[in-house]
């Protein structure tokens, strides 16, 4: 029996492996994971400031939603509900300030509930992966759920990304789930570029936070406060309207570009 899977897995890697070059993703030169293996610590924000960073730096950038349970990434760029074009040859994401967004969200509505088992999930990702048509980009940007269930796992095999960015606090609850992300990248082999610190100003446990960068070997490639703006604006694009703002996203742009140049 034993003899049996293991000559079967070279076939299934193999498979997985040219998936990417033979689906809509193969014009995409970058493909960067952003995930957390804690919810509520930011990471569709911050997946939605470097594709907005990248697209200020003259790259063609799109984001791609993966959190089938919790898809709102479309929100922080714009309160207009819109739905992509469908066409026979699959899905044409939606141009939200100059980004190709994709996203479940704009297929059901806001009240709607998502039931969907894990298995029905990764099957989901697969097939609306194949129905995408993104055209040419510098970056595919991956809003990944919570946790490393399901579409976590698929989103690794599938995509094979170019580099995994870890967005947490430095609460010891988010750190601790995110060294058991930091785990699994290691095994299935995934560039992790550096940590993202959220909501900076909001807990201190700094001790803690450097040693678990040590612990990781990983970079701090940048830091964000709170956002307090989010009870007066509606959009990541009006926040960052202001001259001071955008300096952080060139901030963002800069530093996770000098990760991706230098791994590749």
């Amino acid at each position: 029996m034993e003899k049996e899977t293991s000559s079967c897995k070279p076939i299934e890697e193999s498979a997985l492996k040219s998936f990417r070059s033979h689906s809509p993703l193969k014009e995409v030169r970058y493909i960067i994971a952003v995930g957390s293996g804690k919810g509520g610590v930011g990471k569709t924000t911050l997946s939605v400031l470097l594709s907005l960073a990248l697209k200020e730096e003259g790259f063609l950038v799109g984001l791609y939603d993966l959190d089938f349970y919790g898809p709102n990434s479309s929100l922080l760029l714009s309160s207009k509900k819109e739905e992509p074009i469908r066409n026979p040859e699959g899905y044409k994401p939606l141009n939200l300030e100059g980004i190709k967004v994709m996203s479940l969200s704009f297929m059901i509505s806001e009240r709607e509930p998502v039931f969907m088992r894990g298995l029905l999930a990764a099957k989901l990702l697969q097939e609306l992966t194949q129905r995408v048509i993104w055209g040419p980009l510098d970056f595919l940007i991956l809003d990944l759920p919570p946790g490393t269930g399901d579409i976590f796992l698929s989103m690794l095999d599938l995509f094979s990304p170019d580099g995994f960015i870890l967005v947490t606090t430095s609460h010891k609850l988010s750190l601790a789930d995110s060294l058991r992300t930091v785990s699994i990248l290691k095994e299935k082999r995934v560039p992790l570029l550096g940590v993202i610190k959220n909501m900076s100003n909001l807990f201190g446990k700094e001790e803690a936070f450097r040693k678990f960068l040590e612990d990781i070997k990983a970079p701090l490639l940048f830091e964000l406060p709170f956002l307090e703006e989010f009870s007066e604006k509606e959009t990541l694009p009006e926040i960052f309207s202001k001259s001071e703002k955008r300096e952080l996203l060139q901030g963002l742009a800069k530093e996770v570009l000098k990760r991706i140049f230098r791994i590749h």
